[in-house]
């Protein structure tokens, strides 16, 4: 059952993570065909020449720089098409601070060709600190945004997920998105719909992709039986403040509305009043605890 991987690492300012990453990924045997192509995302600290020159041994590897710092989807999409020559079998999108076993691959493809309708899948996501990630994986509906702009109200609605197998088959559980640190597809089946939507920066990607899986009759999942660790990133963490992760999370929403909802000029609006309330309650929370002394 060997395939042939084509692996998408996108850089921003963090090559010493990704050189790591690169590092662990091939000092691993593997029964598939690897070949990884990483993508520097304008990084302004010189990051494509330090990528080239450290990873230049590895006769697998390729480094691409785009002249622009474009996002995650269209970042990642530059490198999916440089794939193309190479045809590879399946695709993997993950971070540069995901870290796994190339075991996984085996039980990734397994499945992935045991289920008919697979889209997208990806293992089970685990913290840096050891707890598994158990988050909602659903595909918002419009109701579900908007009440996530209110604090209380998302957390009311809030559940985690318990996975246990809801599919008839072994080890398989169906998700409405993935997570968008590690994304394992087939690559044609990817390149036919258009890889990533390009409508976003940074967040809501995933659902974009569910969505379009899903309107082909694909369906997105988690293989229960493997799982990667996930070092949440240092370049969102240090590269954007709280408030614009809000703003891109908000500009992402309102992307996905116009595209995919009914009446999206109204949902629109009614999502734009929702982040001026959101946004003006973070600036006076922030506000009343420095004149409070509650960030010392």
């Amino acid at each position: 059952m060997k395939r042939s991987i084509g692996i998408v690492i996108l850089n921003y300012n963090t090559w010493q993570e990704t050189v790591k990453v690169v590092g662990e990924i091939l000092q691993q045997e593997c029964a598939h065909d690897l070949f990884i192509q990483v993508v520097d995302n304008d990084s302004p600290n010189g990051s494509f020449f330090r990528l080239k020159e450290e990873l230049a041994h590895y006769a697998n590897v390729a480094v691409y720089a785009n002249a622009e710092n474009t996002g995650y989807a269209k970042g990642n999409n530059v490198g999916l098409k440089l794939l193309a020559e190479r045809n590879p079998d399946y695709a993997l999108v993950m971070n540069n601070d995901v870290h796994f076993s190339l075991s996984i691959f085996d039980s990734l493809i397994e499945a992935y060709e045991r289920v008919e309708d697979t889209g997208a899948i990806s293992p089970l996501q685990y913290y840096g600190t050891g707890e598994l990630n158990r988050a909602p994986l659903m595909l918002p509906t419009f109701w579900d945004d908007v009440c996530d702009y209110t604090f209380f109200i998302s957390k009311m609605r809030y559940r985690l997920l318990d996975f246990k197998e809801n599919t008839p088959h072994k080890d398989v559980f169906k998700v409405g998105r993935n997570h968008g640190s590690f994304i394992f597809i087939n690559y044609r089946l990817f390149e036919s719909v258009g890889f990533f939507s390009e409508d976003t920066f940074l967040f809501c990607e995933e659902r974009f992709l569910a969505r379009k899986l899903a309107d082909i009759g694909k369906s997105s999942y988690m293989h229960l039986g493997c799982s990667y660790v996930h070092d949440h990133s240092r370049t969102i963490g240090n590269e954007v403040a709280f408030m614009r992760q809000m703003r891109l999370v908000h500009n992402g929403r309102k992307a996905y509305t116009r595209r995919f909802r009914s009446c999206p000029a109204l949902k629109v609006a009614i999502l734009s009043f929702m982040w001026a309330y959101q946004s003006t309650r973070i600036r006076c929370t922030s506000f009343l605890r420095n004149m409070f002394g509650c960030n010392k």
